[in-house]
C-alpha cells in the first residue's frame, strides 16, 4: 500500500502533516511523534529541487500553525499560531534538507546521523538562539513516559529527541526498500532504546530505595483576573484580592506549610501602592514564620501597556531576601524583561530554594543556572490558559529532572504541582476543579546530583560539532 504512494509524493507531504498534527501539542498522541518525520523523509527522497523545497516549507508551515493552533484559546491571539508555526517550519524545516543533501553527497547511514543531529540542533536554536523555549520539542510528546524521560538527567531533553528522530530516520530506510547496513544501524537504536528506559526505570527505582527528609510547602492561588480580562481593576477589587490571597496562605502556614508560593500575577500593585504592600507583605511572613514567595504585576504605563512581571522572597523575619523579574516574558508579553543571575535562598535546615516565573523554565539554561547554584527546590509562580494546561506543568517535570531538584509550580489558570527531582508529580491541584486554592504538598529538603546539572548542554554541543564534520564531509565528497 506504501509504495503505491510514492507515485504520488504529494500524498507523503499530506500524510506527514496530519502526523505531525496529531503528535504535538495538546491533545497530542505521543506514539506518533516516533513516526512523524518519515514521511517528509521520505517525500524527499522522492522528489529535489526548488519546487519541492517550497512545498516542504508551505505545508509544514501549515502543520506547524494548525498544531499550535491547538493551544490557542482565550485569551491569546490566534495571530499566535503563526508566529510560533513560522519559527518551528525553519528551526525544524531546515534539518530535513540537510538529510537529503547528506544523503546523496555522502551516504545512506550518514543521512541517517544526520537528521537527529540536525534536528536536536534545530530544537536547540529555538530556546538558545530565539525566544520560543522547548516547544515543538519532540521530547515534549513523551512527557507521559517517565522511565524514557530519565535520560535528561544526562544529555538535557535534547538527548529524548534525538532519539525519537533516530527511530524515525532508521524506520524511513526501511520504508524506501534500502538495506544496505540498515539491520546495523536498527539494532544500535534498538539497543540504546533499549538500554535508555532500563536507565531509567533503575534510576526511578533506586530514588525509591530509601526514606527522603522532605519539607511541607504549598501553592496558594488567587482570584485575580488581571491580564484575563480587558482593562485594570480599581482598588476595591484589588484589596478584595489580598484578602483571600492572605487568608489562604494563613491557612497553608497553620497546616504547617513552611514555604509558600502565590501564582504568577497573584495580584496587581500600582507603583505608589509598592512600598505599602511589601510592609504588609513582610509583616504577613513575619507573623506567620514562613518563607513568602508573592508574585505579582505593577503596571508602568497603560498606553501601550508595560508592567513588571515579577515576585519578591520574604524571609520568616520579615525580611526581603530578593526581587525577581521575569527573565523569558512570552512573545508579545509586555513585561520588563529581567536580567541577572538566578537567585538562591540558603536555608541549612529546609534546604536551598532558587527560583523563577512560568515561561522562564520553558529555557533549559535557566532551570540549569538553579541546578549549577545548588537549588534544592525551586519556586515556579506561573500562569497558563486553557489550551496549555496541563501540558505546561508537565513539560516544567523535565527541567526537574535534568537538574535535579523540585519544583513547586503555583499555577493560575492550570494545574499547580509539587514536581520529584525525577519529575514524578507527588501533589497535584487544578485551578478549574478546585475553589479553595491551596495546595500542599511534601516536596524532598535536597536534590540530586546530574551529569545535565554539570556539564550542561554538552550533548548539543557535540550535536554541533557532529553536524559541522557531516556538513565538511559531504563539502569534500562534492569536490
Amino acid at each position: 500500500m506504501f509504495h503505491r504512494l510514492d507515485r504520488h509524493p504529494w500524498a507523503w507531504l499530506g500524510l506527514g502533516a496530519i502526523v505531525l498534527i496529531m503528535s504535538q501539542m495538546r491533545f497530542g498522541l505521543g506514539v506518533f511523534a516516533w513516526v512523524a518525520p518519515v514521511p517528509w523523509l521520505h517525500y524527499l527522497r522522492l522528489t529535489r529541487g526548488t519546487r519541492s523545497t517550497a512545498a516542504l516549507g508551505g505545508v509544514g508551515l501549515l502543520a506547524w500553525s494548525l498544531a499550535t493552533a491547538k493551544i490557542v484559546t482565550d485569551p491569546v491571539p490566534l495571530v499566535m499560531a503563526l508566529g510560533f508555526g513560522l519559527a518551528f517550519t525553519i528551526a525544524l524545516g531546515v534539518p530535513y534538507l540537510a538529510w537529503s543533501w547528506i544523503r546523496r553527497r555522502v551516504s545512506e547511514d550518514a543521512a541517517s546521523l544526520a537528521f537527529p543531529v540536525f534536528m536536536v540542533l534545530g530544537e536547540w536554536s529555538l530556546h538558545g538562539l530565539l525566544p520560543f523555549g522547548v516547544w515543538g520539542s519532540a521530547a515534549d510528546t513523551q512527557l507521559d513516559q517517565l522511565a524514557l524521560l530519565q535520560l535528561a538527567s544526562v544529555t538535557g531533553v535534547h538527548g529524548v529527541s534525538f532519539l525519537v528522530y533516530a527511530v524515525a530516520a532508521i524506520l524511513e530506510r526501511g520504508l524506501s526498500g534500502e538495506r544496505s547496513s540498515l539491520r546495523l544501524g536498527a539494532g544500535l537504536v534498538a539497543t540504546s532504546l533499549v538500554a535508555t528506559v532500563a536507565f531509567g526505570q533503575a534510576r526511578l527505582a533506586l530514588s525509591s530505595s530509601a526514606a527522603t527528609p522532605t519539607r511541607l510547602v504549598a501553592a496558594v492561588g488567587t482570584d485575580s483576573m488581571v491580564g484575563a480580562t480587558p482593562g485594570l481593576p480599581d482598588r476595591d477589587r484589588l484589596a478584595e484580592v489580598e484578602r483571600g490571597l492572605v487568608a489562604r496562605t494563613e491557612r497553608a502556614a497553620a497546616a504547617g506549610a513552611t514555604l509558600v508560593v502565590w501564582n504568577e500575577a497573584a495580584a496587581m500593585v500600582y507603583p505608589s501602592d509598592e512600598p505599602a504592600w511589601l510592609e504588609r507583605l513582610g509583616t504577613l511572613a513575619q507573623r506567620l514564620r514562613i518563607d513568602l514567595v508573592a508574585a505579582y504585576v505593577v503596571p508602568l504605563q497603560t498606553e501601550p501597556l508595560l508592567y513588571e512581571n515579577k515576585y519578591v522572597f520574604f524571609r520568616p523575619d520579615g525580611s526581603i531576601d530578593h526581587r525577581y523579574l521575569k527573565h523569558e516574558p512570552v512573545p508579545g508579553e509586555p513585561a520588563v524583561k529581567g536580567e541577572g543571575p538566578m537567585p538562591l535562598v540558603e536555608d541549612a535546615g529546609q534546604g536551598s530554594v532558587g527560583g523563577a516565573i512560568c515561561f522562564d523554565y520553558d529555557f533549559p539554561r535557566l532551570a540549569l543556572a538553579n541546578a549549577q547554584h545548588h537549588a534544592d527546590l525551586v519556586a515556579l509562580p506561573s500562569s497558563d490558559w486553557r489550551g496549555i494546561d496541563p501540558i505546561h506543568t508537565h513539560m516544567a517535570a523535565v527541567r526537574a529532572i535534568e537538574s535535579g531538584h523540585s519544583i513547586l509550580r503555583s499555577t493560575r489558570f492550570g494545574l499547580s504541582a509539587g514536581i520529584d527531582p525525577w519529575g514524578r508529580i507527588r501533589g497535584w491541584s487544578s485551578h478549574w476543579d478546585d475553589d479553595d486554592h491551596v495546595l500542599l504538598v511534601r516536596l524532598p529538603r535536597h536534590g540530586v546530583q546530574t551529569v545535565y546539572g554539570r556539564a550542561g548542554d554538552w550533548f548539543p554541543l557535540t550535536c554541533l560539532l557532529g553536524g559541522l564534520a557531516l556538513v565538511g564531509l559531504a563539502i569534500r565528497r562534492r569536490s
